[in-house]
């Protein structure tokens, strides 16, 4: 890295409703690691519109004192930018683009006409943002593409990032003891977002519903939250247990009490082929058995030998990749092993760590 003499520094600015979403700590942990940098922090502990104003004094307050060399801009951003980028001019701004806030409410969610002022508005905004941005972080080739086509960006201003994992939640577990009964407990939990594909695990889990197999579904708010109840009231599903939340420190002990866990995207969206989630990075460093929708990148990704490969949009294929799972339960541990090597490969903070080094350099 340059400046070999003196630390390296560099703020990390966020205003976000979730302040420790994974993306976050993530990218802090990796830049804690750095030892030739000096991190400085204006991220927001309030979660309501006052973390705008929260973020925004405590950058003004890093820039006079301290006056860093980078700024990194967090994800989601895009409401404060341009005033970010006032307060940081002439020093490199480093803008986290994780999804495209235009191709998502046009495209994915349709809450906004195609063709209308509004969508071109929103999408001339997004495309100045990300022109005005020093360089830019995304979690997946997929996506670094996807926005270089969309919004005409030269490919070398982009570097892709996975999101990886809390490693100190999300870890093995050697006390973890395997399932010997003649069952097979699934755990999935997200957000139901249009790109999970929570109507495929559903018309799966009714294939399923003579098995002995229980889905356990964590998450679902707004209209697709609905949708869930409705469908599974349609299709009588008896084989589901539904939480609506369950507090995040929480979620490793879920994992580790079930055999496979759903990690997708299964949505066959747009968006669902440019991702993978973080779900299957949290598993993944879990050393547990995960089902992926598979994306047109290779990232290692081997089915039934460090994963569980299934075609997005196919319910009938996850039901066959959960009777396999099933029928071959002695047979999980290896791969959820061979996920653990995998993510420590190509997904871990450590791997993070050396992408941010080469970027700084």
């Amino acid at each position: 890295m340059r400046y070999k003499g003196n630390k390296i520094k560099l703020c990390y600015i966020l205003s976000y409703r979730c302040p420790n979403y994974v993306r976050t700590r993530t990218l802090i942990e990796a830049l804690r690691r750095i030892d030739n940098l000096l991190l400085f922090q204006a991220v927001n502990t309030s979660e309501g519109l006052f973390r705008y104003v929260q973020t925004l004094i405590l950058l003004l307050k890093i820039r006079i004192k301290k006056n860093p060399d980078y700024y990194i801009l967090g994800f989601r951003g895009y409401e404060i930018f341009w005033i970010v980028r006032f307060i940081t001019l002439g020093k490199i701004l480093i803008y986290d683009h994780m999804m495209s806030p235009y191709h998502s409410m046009v495209y994915e969610k349709n809450s906004i006409k195609r063709g209308g002022l509004i969508d071109k508005l929103i999408f001339f905004y997004e495309k100045l943002i990300l022109h005005k941005s020093d360089s830019i972080l995304t979690d997946t080739d997929l996506h670094k593409y996807f926005f270089c086509n969309r919004f005409s960006i030269e490919p070398r201003k982009i570097h892709s990032i996975p999101v990886g994992a809390d490693e100190e939640l999300f870890k093995p577990s050697p006390s973890a003891s395997n399932n010997i009964s003649n069952s097979l407990n699934v755990l999935f939990y997200g957000s139901f977002l249009p790109l999970h594909g929570v109507d495929i695990m559903l018309t799966a889990a009714y294939l399923l519903k003579d098995m002995p197999i229980t889905f356990t579904l964590i998450g679902g708010r707004g209209k697709s939250y609905r949708n869930f109840f409705k469908k599974k009231k349609c299709l009588k599903l008896n084989n589901i247990i539904h939480y609506k939340w369950v507090p995040y420190q929480q979620l490793p002990l879920l994992i580790r009490r079930s055999d496979v866990c759903l990690c997708g995207p299964f949505g066959d969206t747009t968006q669902s082929h440019l991702v993978i989630t973080g779900k299957t990075f949290q598993c993944m460093a879990m050393s547990k058995p995960v089902i992926i929708g598979k994306i047109n990148d290779d990232y290692g990704f081997r089915d039934k030998e460090n994963c569980l490969l299934v075609p997005q949009g196919n319910e009938k294929n996850l039901a066959d990749a959960l009777v396999w799972c099933f029928d071959n339960k002695e047979k999980l541990s290896l791969i959820g092993k061979n996920g653990l090597i995998l993510y420590r490969n190509k997904f871990s903070i450590d791997f993070i760590k050396n992408i941010i080094e080469e970027i700084l350099d």
